[in-house]
């Protein structure tokens, strides 16, 4: 992974830390995690909370987003819950399958 964006991730994760309580793990998966981002590409993170219900996901997401955008605007946040972390949906898969563990 480019030093840059580490460098990015860890300042978001940092802010988001900040700023929410209950944050478990967060993953780098998409085409930074594969090494093969385009200039137009997304920086995806999954962002795993220990308490997330479905009514509040919408809020944090906006938040999380602001956030996002006080660092780099190619920052997607994705906030789950522990509980749909540990599920078989194909997206989560491809988290677990791809996805590069942030250690802050």
């Amino acid at each position: 992974m480019d030093k840059g964006i580490n460098i990015t991730i860890n300042q978001y994760i940092s802010l988001i830390k900040k700023n929410h309580k209950g944050i478990k793990r967060a993953i780098l998966f998409g085409s930074y995690a594969k090494n093969n981002e385009r200039l137009d590409s997304d920086i995806d993170i999954a962002l795993i909370f220990d308490k997330l219900n479905d009514s509040d996901k919408f809020d944090l997401q906006v938040q999380l987003m602001l956030l996002a955008s006080q660092i780099d605007s190619r920052i997607e946040p994705h906030p789950i819950s522990k509980k749909d972390f540990n599920s078989n949906s194909p997206f989560i898969i491809e988290i677990k399958r791809t996805g590069i563990e942030i250690k802050s």
